[in-house]
């Protein structure tokens, strides 16, 4: 497959490659993670090595910031992992300034790991594979601030959905935003307060119907406002796991045991949530 029809499983983000390596920044944000992948390569036989992590984007963004305004830092280390039935991988992302003519190191290990304490994963031995990449200080700016542009849009055009999703929304039947308040109730006079006969009420016309705008109150004030019900809220993988009662690092688990595949995810929360219906 050539390089102009390739697709990655993930957005991507930005790519680096050198001469014996690829490094990929991925949107995983769907899951709140940004996926860091480093592949060996040799040059007319492909990929030889490749590993992956999920990196934490808030700390990766703030990495990159200071890479982008010169601040000093020297190392960044991230442990992440998953479990797979009996066993634990272990993954680690260091990121690191070295004595080089290419200053940036970037490393992904992967290899055993052991659950710690809140279901935290730290490596157990030596790592299986590891691979790094060297980046210029030119390289590395440029990285950063293609990873901060992408993180910022992509706040941008979820702000609402992800406002709906974290937030307390209104009853469906308030009204809706900015309409009119209704009138204050006039106390009731003597007359209105006693029971009109039955055959004057009967001669009354019928009461028009409630969608229709009413006309304008008595004493000039102004009339209730016609309620409309807002659309709902897209409902996001995350959103159905909230729903449904599954935590959040058993929604990610679902993700990472399906590979990234959406499609695989979202059908086990619908097995999950059929076999919940059955069971009522």
């Amino acid at each position: 497959m050539s390089e102009n029809t390739y697709k990655p499983r993930n957005y991507r983000i930005v790519r680096h490659v050198t001469k014996n390596r690829i490094l990929d920044i991925q949107d995983a944000l769907e899951i709140g993670k940004l996926r860091i992948e480093l592949v060996e390569f040799v040059e007319g036989q492909g990929a030889t090595l490749s590993v992956e992590h999920f990196a934490e984007p808030d700390a990766l963004a703030l990495v990159c910031h200071d890479i982008l305004e010169g601040r000093p830092w020297e190392k960044y280390v991230e442990y992440k992992g998953v479990v797979q039935g009996e066993t634990v991988i272990s993954r680690v992302l260091v990121l690191e300034r070295v004595e080089a003519r290419n200053p940036i190191k970037i490393t992904v290990s992967r290899g055993p790991g052991k659950v710690v304490s809140q279901g935290a994963i730290q490596p157990l031995g030596k790592p299986e594979a590891s691979l790094s990449v060297l980046l210029s200080e030119f390289d590395a700016r440029r990285i950063a601030f293609t990873v901060l542009r992408h993180l910022a849009a992509y706040e941008a055009a979820t702000y609402h959905a992800r406002v709906a999703a974290g937030t307390r929304q209104p009853e469906a039947d308030a009204p809706a935003e900015g309409a009119a308040e209704p009138a204050p109730a006039t106390p009731p006079s003597n007359e209105a307060a006693c029971p009109a006969p039955r055959a004057e009420a009967a001669d009354q016309p019928p009461a028009e119907p409630a969608t229709q705008p009413a006309g304008p109150a008595p004493g000039g004030a102004p009339a209730a406002a016609v309620v409309r019900r807002r659309p709902p809220a897209v409902e996001t993988y995350w959103m159905a796991a909230e729903r449904l009662g599954v935590p959040r690092a058993e929604a990610e688990q679902i993700v990472q045991q399906a590979n990234g595949d959406w499609s695989r995810a979202w059908a086990t929360l619908r097995t999950r949530y059929e076999r919940e219906v059955e069971g009522r």
